[in-house]
């Protein structure tokens, strides 16, 4: 009975070793799991630098005085470099403060083109020869605001071609020269002769053609207005009858030769 009961301790003591021992394995496998590290996200490598040179700054050109500086800003601008123009031009105004000519071209790269050009405006068919810079002296009194002109006309000043029309701002009129009154045509005055008595045979003098100058300019601004309008017989006739009116108007005479050539390349399409 005593061994019975000393076997069924040992037994028993056999089972709480090893529960205790399971007890144990599982406590420390609790222990593992808390303890190991959580998993770490590698960030994306970083990008590779840029391997493309950077555009160096534009600096102005060194050497140059005042002079030479100006017409190579109005070079620039003729050319439609305006990137490089407006750093020559802001070395030009740091180099010679208050330059009529050097404002005048900062105002028509900066600001409102309008701000420097007279109220309205009047179409202009480009002729062979015409610039902005000729325009804006001829009509605007200045050259130097030969780039607002562009601005205003839409067309950039290396674009520009004979047979471009254009808006020059002002009213229509004979040219002026460097802001000196326009230029008007004088009046041809014939001295008045008396007439030899007609004889026999002999055929009576032609009267002499009668010239009205100012008749002639309100003809050729017609004349002009109908050639924009696309009206190029009608501008044909209105400058014939300008030119008879001031025969030695050249700029009359240009105009009609002009129309004469437009109504001939008209006519040939037809």
């Amino acid at each position: 009975m005593t061994m019975m009961v000393s076997g069924g301790r040992q037994g028993g003591r056999r089972v709480s070793a090893i529960a205790l021992a399971a007890a144990l394995l599982a406590t420390l496998a609790g222990c593992g799991e808390k303890e190991r590290p959580a998993p770490v996200s590698k960030a994306p490598p970083p990008p590779p630098p840029s391997t493309a040179p950077a555009e160096p700054a534009i600096q102005p050109q060194v050497g140059l005085n005042p002079t030479q500086r100006l017409a190579r800003v109005v070079e620039l601008l003729n050319a439609g470099d305006e990137k490089t123009a407006r750093v020559e031009l802001a070395a030009l105004r740091a180099e010679s403060p208050g330059m009529r000519q050097a404002e005048v071209l900062h105002r028509s790269i900066e600001g409102n083109p309008y701000d420097l050009v007279p109220r309205g405006s009047f179409s202009y068919i480009v002729e062979p020869g015409d610039t902005y810079i000729t325009l804006a002296r001829d009509y605007l009194g200045d050259s130097y605001k030969f780039y607002a002109l562009a601005r205003i006309s839409g067309i950039a000043a290396d674009k520009l071609k004979p047979g471009d029309i254009i808006q020059i701002p002002g009213r229509l009129r004979e040219p002026g020269r460097s802001g000196t009154a326009p230029r008007r045509t004088a009046p041809v005055r014939t001295p008045r002769r008396e007439a030899a008595p007609a004889t026999a045979g002999t055929p009576a003098p032609a009267a002499a053609p009668m010239t009205n100058p100012a008749e002639a300019l309100r003809l050729r601004r017609q004349g002009l207005e109908r050639m924009t309008a696309g009206q190029i017989n009608v501008a044909v006739e209105r400058l014939t009858r300008a030119q008879r009116l001031d025969p030695n108007n050249g700029a009359i005479a240009a105009d009609l030769a002009r129309a004469r050539r437009i109504q001939g390349a008209v006519r040939t399409r037809r």
